[in-house]
């Protein structure tokens, strides 16, 4: 028996799936002759508008040797299969760990964290101020309709995190064993298996879910406890390493059931996870507080641009049906202000709708987010501009402290509130307009649930992130003509990344200067979506051992 790869196997559109008689054409032999045909890897090739393909990543097995020759010797490789696995990590349970771990947040990394660490035998409690993921998606429909802020079931904070409620896109540049056993798990859940060879999956907040509720089912089954509308108050930090926690409940919910959890009162911790995501700013304050190190980093803050769905259809794919491609996306990005800045596309939502986030009240930041089948009129995307680590050069003025860059955040979304009417209304201009800098006497459709006010962005938001979007379009607008023209800004987009790190061994994913103290995902400063943040939380619970277990 021979092993081949083969790469870049072509496949047309309306025949998705039928991987096996493609490469069997290819190849010159009969579908019967290929054996164990797995697919490593697959996505639309759009290279050629007007001739879109499927390309598919293969590795397969044959009775006999072909020869690569014409057309076939570009993708075809004799080979061996790679037998990767967890088990054979050399990291393997190597970080001594107390058998309970406390987790303070649901979101992906704590999730994911809680699950694994479960399978091996720990004792998990998870702590979330927020709501189970059926209420929250009710507080924020009601949200939408009545603006009563409720600052801990919101677009960024309840059971799932913020990913639960965006595009729900699981891209990631590092596919590694840990990113592949978050989506092999979310297979296990009930996501289609595609998720795992797909180039650019995509969930979608309706799927999204079903698949917390059956995660959160597995971790009850696996005898963890999930404690919801219960949040971190306060942590005990002796000789360097944390040795209690306080809990308290979220003011605006009484809690129904009671458990063991003592609220207001000090709470013994060997072992405490943090996994609160980067809009949780209470928690950096209180880290600070306590002496855990903190270090500003770079991150990016911009705005939201929405299209007609149409429009970024017929640029990027041409004339096709998109039934059988999904709904187009575009990746942008430009050097501006001669080279000493950029501007670049983020967290693109394809026939998706744009919502308000913020963790704050008296404050408005915006973010996408789709349903599995991307099917909306609307594209939305963030079109971001970097600052520098402590926001120095912007314009507050604690810029360069560690600080900075939260202040900054705090800054436009406070000023963003006020311009919007004080009422989750959103600040908007066409990019047309702004250009101009001159406000809009009316603004198009949007996607956007609790209206619009006409603003001129230049009269508030910060002049460097203006001048290097107002570059960045132009250039966007070569690449996709009519990006100006028919593009409408809602401002403003904040949440990219974390402004702060809280710096951390790599090899135990425990705080710098504080022990038992492990940090996870995006609030700790080191993932950036949803499966980095997951897979941050099987790494944590591979590396894990419990003390006194050999």
């Amino acid at each position: 028996m021979f092993t081949y790869r083969y790469r870049e196997l072509a496949v047309a559109l309306e025949k998705k799936g039928e991987v096996r008689s493609a490469l069997a054409k290819t190849l010159r032999v009969n579908p019967e002759e290929i054996f164990n045909l797995e697919v490593e890897r697959f996505s639309l090739d759009s290279r050629r508008k007007g001739d879109l393909r499927w390309s598919y990543n293969v590795v397969f097995d044959l009775k006999r040797k072909v020869r690569a020759t014409g057309n076939n010797a570009r993708g075809l490789i004799e080979s061996k299969r790679e037998i990767r696995s967890l088990d054979a990590e050399p990291g393997k349970s190597t970080v001594p760990m107390a058998s309970h771990i406390d987790i303070i947040g649901a979101g992906p990394s704590g999730l994911w964290a809680a699950l694994h660490l479960l399978r091996k035998g720990f004792s998990v409690d998870i702590y979330e101020q927020g709501k189970q993921v059926e209420e929250r998606f009710r507080d924020i429909r009601k949200f939408f309709v009545d603006r009563k802020f409720n600052a801990h079931s919101n677009v960024l904070f309840g059971e799932g995190g913020a990913g639960a409620f965006s595009d729900g896109k699981l891209n990631t540049r590092s596919r590694n064993l840990f990113s592949e056993t978050v989506l092999k798990d979310m297979v296990e859940f009930g996501v289609d298996e595609s998720v795992v060879t797909f180039a650019k999956p995509h969930i979608g907040t309706d799927k999204l879910v079903l698949m917390l509720r059956k995660i959160r089912a597995e971790i009850v089954r696996l005898g963890g406890h999930i404690h919801f509308n219960t949040c971190l108050e306060d942590i005990e930090i002796k000789h360097g390493r944390i040795c209690a926690i306080k809990l308290k409940e979220t003011k605006d919910e009484r809690r129904k059931t009671k458990d063991d959890v003592a609220i207001g009162n000090w709470k013994p911790c060997e072992a405490l996870v943090l996994a609160v995501g980067h809009s949780a700013r209470d928690i950096y304050q209180l880290l600070h507080a306590r002496g855990v190190q903190l270090e500003s980093k770079a991150f990016a803050m911009g705005v939201r641009v929405e299209h007609p769905q149409m429009l970024i259809n017929r640029r990027q794919l041409g004339n096709v049906d998109t039934r059988l491609t999904g709904a187009a996306e575009y990746f942008l990005a430009t050097p501006t202000l001669n080279k000493t800045s950029s501007a670049y596309s983020f967290c693109m939502c394809p026939g998706g709708v744009l919502v308000p986030c913020a963790s704050e009240p008296g404050t408005l930041a915006t973010n996408g987010m789709s349903y599995s089948r991307r099917n909306g009129a609307f594209a939305n995307g963030a079109i971001a501009v970097p600052i520098t680590a402590g926001a120095e050069g912007f314009d507050i003025p604690s810029s360069g402290s560690l600080f900075g860059g939260l202040d900054l955040q705090r800054k436009i979304e406070s000023d963003a509130y006020n311009v919007g009417g004080k009422n989750y209304a959103a600040p908007a201009q066409t990019i047309k307009n702004f250009l101009a800098h001159r406000e809009d006497k009316a603004l198009p459709k949007t996607t956007y649930p609790c209206g619009l006010v006409p603003s001129n962005l230049w009269d508030w938001m910060d002049k460097t992130i203006c001048n290097s979007l107002a570059e960045g379009f132009q250039n966007f607008d070569r690449k996709i003509p009519g990006f100006i023209e028919q593009g409408l800004i809602v401002a403003p987009e904040t949440r990219t990344s974390s402004p702060l790190r809280i710096p951390r061994n790599n090899e135990t994913l425990e705080s710098m200067n504080t022990k038992g103290l492990f940090v996870l995902g995006e609030g700790a400063g080191y993932a950036g979506g949803i499966v980095t943040s997951a897979a941050d939380g099987v790494r944590l619970a591979h590396y894990a051992k419990r003390e006194g277990v050999r």
